[in-house]
């Protein structure tokens, strides 16, 4: 496995820890923005720890959406919550 199919590996899981837990009801929108924040951190905390250059890293964003796909979130939060990764968190 390379080293950026680990890091898209380890902010699936990052993603889904921090994601708000399915409920009968709507999760509101302050759930999801404490979730994004959450997840940030943590891809700011993979990628000091992994110490990817910038190729490596948009390689890892690269195969981090259809991994997000694959588990069943939408591709147009997908693409938005990447775009937000590579902007808040990867730059």
């Amino acid at each position: 496995m390379s080293k950026a199919a680990q890091v898209a590996a380890e902010l699936e899981a990052a993603f889904f820890r921090c994601a708000p837990q399915a409920r009968k009801k709507r999760t509101s929108e302050a759930e999801w923005a404490g979730a994004l924040g959450r997840f940030q951190a943590q891809a700011r905390e993979i990628r000091r720890r992994h110490a990817l250059g910038v190729i490596g890293r948009a390689r890892a964003a690269f195969l981090l959406q259809p991994r997000l796909i694959a588990a069943g979130i939408p591709p147009d939060v997908v693409r938005k919550l990447v775009f937000s990764l590579v902007l808040n968190s990867f730059s």
